[in-house]
Order: C-alpha cells, then sequence, then structure tokens
C-alpha cells in the first residue's frame, strides 16, 4: 500500500475535487519554506483541470510572497488564521475580522496572570507589535513593520487581526490549553508552531481557516464536502473539520494524526503536490 492509498474512506482511485485548499508552513511548502518544482506543478495542473487551489495560513499578508508568482493559484488567500481574506493578485484586502481593543487589552490581563513570564505580539497584518523579549533573535528588529511597546500600548493602538503569546518554557500545548480555559469563550485559541517556539495564537470570536473557507465556497457556489483541504498543526484543525476531504501531513502535530483522516507524504516529498497529481492521473 502506497502512502497515497491511505485514505480510509477510498474504495478505489479517488476523483478530483471541486476545489484544493492547502495550508502553506508544513504543508504546501518544503522544509526550507520554497515551493517545489512537483507542488508548483500540480497547482498549474490543477488549475488547467479548471480546479482552484486556494492558500489558507497563519501568516500575515505581508508574508506571502512565497506563492505570489506561482503559476495556476487563485488569488484569493485565506491568512492571519483566517482572520483575513487578501487578493494577492491585487495586494487588496477584502475582509478582516479584526479583535476588539478592548476585549484584547482584558485578554492580555488574564493571560499575563497567568503567564507572568509571557510576551505578547499583535499582529495587524501589515504591521507587527510586540514586547521587549518576545523576539528569540534581533535578526527582524530593523524591519520597519515592527513595533516596540509595552502590551497594554498596543492592544489599543491598532485593529489587530491576531495575539500572540509566547513562553520561554511552557509547552506549547499546555499553554493554549490553559489559554483556552480562560479566554476562549470569547476568542479563539490555537497554534501552529513548531517544537521549540513556544507560540500560541489568539483570534477573533468565531475566527478561524474554516469560519472564512465557508464564507469563500459559498461565493465560489462550491459545497464543502467537495473540497479537499491539507493541513499539519493544530490551527488546521477546524479546517479539515469543515470539509469533505481532509489530509493531515505524515509529519503533521499529533493531535492530526491521531485523527480519522487521510495522510500523506509530508512536505519534505511534496505530499500536497503527489495527491493532486494523483487524481488528475485516476
Amino acid at each position: 500500500m502506497t502512502d497515497l492509498d491511505r485514505d480510509h474512506r477510498a474504495t478505489g482511485p479517488a476523483a478530483a475535487p471541486a476545489l484544493i485548499v492547502s495550508d502553506l508552513d508544513g504543508t504546501f511548502l518544503s522544509p526550507d519554506g520554497t515551493v517545489s518544482e512537483l507542488n508548483a506543478t500540480a497547482v498549474a495542473a490543477a488549475q488547467r483541470a479548471g480546479i482552484p487551489v486556494i492558500f489558507a495560513t497563519g501568516r500575515p499578508i505581508r508574508w506571502l510572497d512565497v506563492i505570489s508568482d506561482l503559476p495556476g493559484a487563485h488569488p484569493t488567500v485565506i491568512a492571519s488564521n483566517g482572520a483575513v481574506l487578501y487578493d494577492l493578485g491585487e495586494r487588496r484586502v477584502l475582509r478582516a475580522r479584526t479583535i476588539d481593543r478592548e476585549l484584547a487589552r482584558d485578554a492580555v490581563r488574564l493571560l499575563r496572570r497567568e503567564f507572568p513570564d509571557a510576551r505578547f505580539g499583535f499582529e495587524s497584518g501589515r504591521r507587527f507589535g510586540y514586547e521587549p523579549g518576545y523576539l528569540l533573535t534581533d535578526d527582524l528588529a530593523d524591519d520597519p513593520a515592527l513595533q516596540v511597546g509595552s502590551a497594554d500600548e498596543l492592544a489599543g493602538a491598532d485593529d489587530h487581526v491576531k495575539i500572540l503569546l509566547r513562553h520561554r518554557e511552557r509547552d506549547t500545548d499546555e499553554v493554549a490549553a490553559a489559554a483556552t480555559a480562560l479566554i476562549g469563550d470569547v476568542l479563539t485559541v490555537t497554534h501552529s508552531s513548531q517544537p521549540g517556539a513556544r507560540l500560541i495564537e489568539i483570534s477573533g470570536p468565531g475566527v478561524s481557516k474554516a469560519s472564512m473557507l465557508v464564507e469563500v465556497c459559498a461565493e465560489l457556489d462550491v459545497p464543502l464536502g467537495d473540497v479537499a483541504a491539507f493541513g499539519d498543526m493544530p490551527n488546521d484543525l477546524d479546517l479539515l473539520s469543515v470539509v469533505g476531504r481532509p489530509h493531515a501531513m505524515e509529519n503533521a502535530h499529533p493531535l492530526l494524526l491521531d485523527l480519522d483522516l487521510a495522510v500523506v507524504p509530508g512536505n519534505d516529498r511534496s505530499g500536497v503536490g503527489r495527491t493532486i497529481l494523483s487524481w488528475l492521473d485516476s
């Protein structure tokens, strides 16, 4: 049995879906952060077959250049874990789901009591504010999109699509669980960090990759049951739960691999592209 035969729901060669949505880091992008030739070929082939390929990522819109010249990709990108819908071709925000500023301040105060050693960052899409000590290195310190300040000042200084909490000692899953218990009834808590990053991500109420995909599919008149999706991290769980054909990467977080999902080769072997081409070949 090959890697592509591991979808327990299929009894034969899988037909091509009506739409494909893929996460970027750890999923579509190779481990070095680039687009492999095989994945690029698959996206172009899907377009020729009339199948849109949309990306849904935790990345802010200023970090989307890696796919800006990708032939065949749909120009609409779901960014910042579903808080932003972006037209990459026109470099234009189509819609944004921001966090109420007072709610952001209240959430930071609650989380600070639980995690006094935490450091916070605030993502608006085009700008990023952070507390001293938030960055793990100084490599990005000269980036004009970055601003340093106190968490309380930054929380009220802009309309943010995401709050980030970094803890240098506590396990990411542990921090995410504790944060969900504290603020999960009013904000959305998730994470997509690699081991060692110790980073969680907080969005507005009900905001996720899935919530924005539901809107996109309604506009494209594509049933969610005809959508295939690929992901590797907890911030992809909602996305994978709403589509008819969810796929986890072989290199995915254990939370995904413990579910009854089709598993495809890892991003080091262009698993997304291999799977797409297998559908088109069949």
